[in-house]
């Protein structure tokens, strides 16, 4: 599966260029790691939206691709500003060995289309911008598929603006998913650490 990574970057970057992408996040803890491209959608707010695809894995050779389209809306004249995002997120993949009976080697297969949203707090400063997000995601049994009956996402995010570009960041994330056994698989549950470059 991690061979896989390089020519997935590859056909996304390539496909970021063409569409004019916004920029690249990418995340890593001691048992998983997550990158991602992003790129403004224009039609779905005033302000716009964002449409996002990614590839998540972790040391168990569980692996996910994902993509999210979100409509964003800025409040700016607050004294301190804030980030709604609300939209839907999709989930393809593959769990290995998801029956904890020693000797047991049994896949599951991973489709859900998830749907939530994000706050972010932005706390403004001329030097080094700092700020904390926070999103969920979650889906019910009905839009899931293959061997998954729910499928949940929790994560928190703070960032330091080191130049316009780029942020660095520490965040959590919580990934759960419920197969069709009533096994709940726990595919991250980890503090992370990484970068998110805009172009």
């Amino acid at each position: 599966m991690y061979r896989k990574l390089p020519v997935f970057l590859l056909v996304g970057l390539a496909a970021s260029y063409q569409s004019q992408a916004a920029g690249f996040d990418l995340s890593f803890s001691n048992e998983t790691a997550n990158v991602e491209i992003f790129s403004p959608v224009s039609r779905l707010t005033d302000e716009g939206g964002q449409l996002t695809l990614g590839l998540f894995y972790n040391e168990l050779d569980d692996v996910l691709l994902h993509g999210k389209i979100l409509a964003v809306g800025t409040q700016t004249h607050a004294r301190i500003p804030y980030q709604l995002s609300f939209g839907a997120k999709v989930y393809f993949g593959q769990l290995e060995d998801v029956d904890p009976d020693p000797g047991s080697n049994v896949d599951a297969d991973v489709g859900a289309v998830a749907i939530g949203g994000s706050i972010s707090i932005q706390y403004p400063s001329v030097y080094n911008p700092v700020d904390l997000s926070v999103e969920g995601y979650f889906t019910p049994g009905i839009t899931t598929f293959g061997d998954t009956e729910t499928l949940v996402e929790i994560g928190a995010r703070l960032s330091v603006e080191i130049v316009p570009q780029a942020k660095a960041f520490v965040g959590y994330r919580l990934l759960e998913v419920d197969d069709e056994n009533n096994r709940t698989v726990e595919l991250d549950d980890n503090i992370h650490f990484g970068i998110r470059l805009q172009f």
